[in-house]
């Protein structure tokens, strides 16, 4: 029996399998798809994946650098391990979609991270990317948005990427002595990017920052450092907040259910998964949901999925390059025996090419999500030469028509046909994989 749908596999996940056959082309079962977060474990399992193991990992680092400046072996284990794991995640964010059955879990985990962005810049944070979908994402993604903005707001690869760890309140103990200031970056993206969008001013941004001023980490992990900590009350969006982890804690949770909030949650999910402009009343319908059950994300995916432009057979939105990429090594039936050993293929360097290099969104709003972003001559050309170095690389032992019906559905005629003439069997998979169905979700 089959999995799902082509509907489900394609708009809602990452494409079909090749073990999964032609699947039918109509029709969705949102209970099916809602399944898949009952536990959404990580696909390809890691050990070192978590903050307690990254920073004892990057304090062994620290010190053994420091001891190497003092005369002692230059030899440094731990950051040779940090790279190891580093390089494990990056070559993850692509084949943990390729592999996992569970393609509705895993484009939700890569949608609240891209949501919640955080990304590579110099600094201790790039060692807490991997931990922080692992810990501050994936975990959430069927619970609350408030308890996922609460867990990213307190994580240190956010801390570090939008420079909250180095805010001072400029009244605080360390302020007033090094006269060091606050650091607005963090207040503004939580508001603007994270949570509400519109319906606060400049003067709720840099009271936020007072209020997050001494947000931090240490070895022991998270935690709020009362040297840099602005004493006083704080006025935000209205609300009066004092000094101290408890306000914190509430103040997110209050942005968390502002209808701006709702608002905003409810469009990015509908433009990320529908079109890139989603019809209005589901945007509406979701909105409530979330504000109905206390930001809890299920019931919104529940509208989602149970509106009319769900089950449309009309694939609106284009694949970002990552995207890309996983479908089509999904449909080639590629596993983790290819993304080992001399070779192995390397997604990473492919990613860069196809232009959206792991865990480098080029700013705090992450990558983005309309089609206009990705449709340039350039862009085209290197998923054409994707396509064909899969084709050559691969394709020699494939039935490309058979490929076809898979991947885009008995009923894609045109195409199916295309690649049945091609005079070599790789030419035909590379048509396949160029196709412009492909291109779609």
């Amino acid at each position: 029996m089959p999995s799902g749908t082509l509907i489900e596999s394609i708009r809602f996940g990452y494409g079909p399998r090749l073990e999964d056959g032609i699947l039918p082309a109509a029709g969705l079962d949102p209970a099916r798809l809602l399944v898949q977060l009952q536990d959404p474990q990580k696909p390809i399992p890691r050990e070192g994946l978590t903050l307690t193991h990254r920073l004892a990992l990057l304090a062994e680092q620290r010190a053994l650098s420091q001891a190497a400046k003092m005369g002692g072996p230059k030899e440094n284990p731990a950051q040779k391990a940090l790279q190891a794991l580093m390089a494990e995640e990056l070559n993850d964010w692509v084949w943990d979609a390729v592999v996992t059955p569970n393609g509705f879990a895993e484009r939700l985990v890569n949608f609240w991270a891209n949501r919640l962005t955080v990304a590579y810049k110099k600094g201790p944070g790039v060692g807490f990317l991997g931990p922080y979908r692992e810990e501050a994402i994936r975990p959430y993604i069927a619970g609350r948005f408030a308890d996922m903005l609460e867990a990213s707001a307190w994580h240190p690869a956010m801390l570090e990427y939008l420079d909250q760890a180095a805010s001072v309140g400029p009244s605080s103990e360390l302020g007033k002595k090094r006269k060091r200031g606050l650091n607005e970056n963090y207040a503004r993206e939580f508001l603007e990017l994270h949570s509400m969008g519109r319906g606060y001013d400049q003067h709720d941004v840099t009271e936020l920052a007072r209020l997050f001023a001494g947000m931090g980490y240490d070895e022991n992990g998270p935690g709020l450092d009362l040297m840099r900590a602005e004493p006083w009350n704080k006025k935000i969006l209205g609300m009066v907040f004092e000094p101290g982890l408890d306000e914190i804690a509430r103040l997110i949770n209050f942005v968390a259910r502002r209808p701006e909030t709702a608002q905003s949650v409810a469009q990015a999910l509908a433009v990320h998964f529908i079109a890139d402009q989603p019809p209005a009343d589901l945007v509406d319908a979701m909105a409530q949901a979330y504000l109905q059950h206390d930001t809890a994300l299920i019931p919104v995916y529940e509208v989602l999925l149970n509106h009319p432009a769900a089950a449309d057979p009309k694939f609106q939105k284009l694949r970002r390059p990552q995207e890309y990429m996983v479908a089509t090594m999904r449909v080639l039936g590629l596993g983790l025996d290819q993304s080992e050993g001399k070779n192995r293929l390397r997604v990473d360097k492919q990613l860069n090419t196809l232009g959206q290099p792991a865990f480098r969104a080029p700013d705090p709003d992450g990558w983005p999500d309309t089609a206009e972003a990705w449709l340039s001559a350039p862009s085209l050309a290197a998923r054409l030469n994707w396509a064909e170095m899969l084709g050559r690389r691969y394709g020699e032992k494939a039935e490309p028509a058979a490929l076809a019906a898979i991947a885009l559905g008995a009923e894609a005629r045109e195409t199916i046909q295309a690649v049945g003439r091609a005079e070599q069997r790789w030419e035909g998979v590379a048509v396949l994989l160029g196709s412009p169905g492909m291109m779609r979700r």
